[in-house]
């Protein structure tokens, strides 16, 4: 289960700068740090959550695409920032 989720993770970090001039080796760098990011969310963040704040996230809502798409938009920072100007 939790290379299927790291996968979706991975997918949802780096379709924010898909468009974007990013080399495969930086797609591979931000999917497998969203990938991680996910799975310890999932192992860690996820009790800590449901059992100190009392939120419960039963589809995994969070690690799934909130981190991930916040891992990714600040990836679609950094590629814009570096990207090369056109004309």
């Amino acid at each position: 289960v939790h290379i299927q989720n790291a996968t979706l993770a991975g997918g949802v970090a780096v379709g924010t700068c898909a468009d974007m001039d990013i080399q495969p080796f930086g797609a591979m760098v931000i999917g497998i740090t969203a990938g991680i990011i996910s799975t310890v969310g999932f192992k860690f963040l996820t009790p800590i959550l449901a059992s100190k704040l009392g939120i419960q996230d039963t589809c995994g809502v969070h690690n799934l695409h909130g981190m991930p798409g916040i891992l990714g938009g600040l990836a679609g920072i950094v590629a814009a920032a570096l990207g090369k100007k056109e004309g």
